[in-house]
């Protein structure tokens, strides 16, 4: 099954009406498992249809449908520890009748300049990857700033909902997960000098190659904060499908990762202490 872009700007919208109807106090979870239910439940009844080149009339008729029937009604209203209660109350949007800007891909940032620079949109995502192989965070950064400006270009009635607490909450539990590991690494390394000096009565000797945590720490904090800080960031815009949430895992595994290369510096460092204070009772 393949769908064109225009279609999957028709579905990704229809999901943003029933995103707004949604109760605003369910937890940001369970909107978005309820989401991607309504999404899948959607392309299976475009699968069934069996027909390798579906038209938009097709497609249209499947929301119609799950309006109608109140499939996308089933996203659930508050959840309790024993299980989900289904919020009969909740509305099904109404397809929309003619295709509007087609936001649905991300957050429609190549989709808006490829239009205005009369370029191919594929081809601008395309040197958008490039740009990030090369650049790394800074492409998440020009990204960002993308959408910023397109938002801003916006009439107030088309732009997309932001939860801007949501996303100052990631930025700075990001930023504070980030600080906290580098200062507890820091931290790591003063108490065993410490302990070695109360031990042995001598300061910490010259570790060679086993030292190489103290001279690149700051390099490794540099490329986690502009790596993970983006991600989190982005992950609280309105991103269509569900990618807000598979970019906060993403975050969350990067930070995981620095966490895991910082334990792996200390840990060369007490190896390397180890190895020198063996030497010198062999010699």
């Amino acid at each position: 099954m393949h769908l064109t872009q225009k279609q999957e700007s028709l579905i990704s919208q229809f999901l943003r009406d029933l995103s707004r109807r949604l109760d605003p106090g369910l937890p940001e979870k369970v909107r978005e498992r309820s989401l991607r239910q309504v999404q899948t439940r959607i392309y299976h009844e475009l699968e069934r249809l069996n027909n390798p080149s579906i038209g938009d009339d097709d497609v249209l008729r499947v929301l119609r449908n799950a309006a109608s029937t109140g499939e996308a009604s089933s996203a659930p209203a508050r959840e309790t520890p024993e299980r989900s209660t289904p919020a009969a109350a909740v509305t099904a949007p109404a397809p929309p009748s003619t295709p509007q800007h087609p936001k649905a891909i991300w957050l429609g940032v190549c989709v808006h300049n490829g239009e205005r620079l009369g370029i191919e949109t594929w081809m601008l995502r395309a040197g958008l990857v490039v740009l990030g192989l090369f650049t790394g965070p800074l492409a998440l950064l020009a990204y960002i700033a993308g959408f910023i400006e397109y938002y801003l270009g916006l009439a107030e009635r088309d732009r997309p909902v932001i939860d801007w607490p949501r996303i100052a909450l990631r930025g700075v539990v990001a930023l504070v997960t980030l600080i906290a590991l580098r200062w507890g690494a820091n931290q790591a390394l003063v108490l065993i000098g410490y302990g070695h000096e109360q031990i042995f009565k001598e300061p910490m000797p010259a570790l060679g190659d086993w030292d190489w945590f103290r001279f690149r720490e700051g390099v490794y904090f540099f490329l986690a904060l502009f790596t993970v800080l983006p991600l989190a960031v982005l992950s609280g815009l309105p991103l269509a499908n569900a990618w807000g949430h598979s970019l906060k895992r993403l975050a969350q595994a990067l930070g995981a990762l620095y966490a895991v290369a910082l334990c792996f510096g200390v840990a060369s460092v007490i190896a390397g202490l180890i190895l020198d204070r063996v030497q010198a009772y062999l010699q």
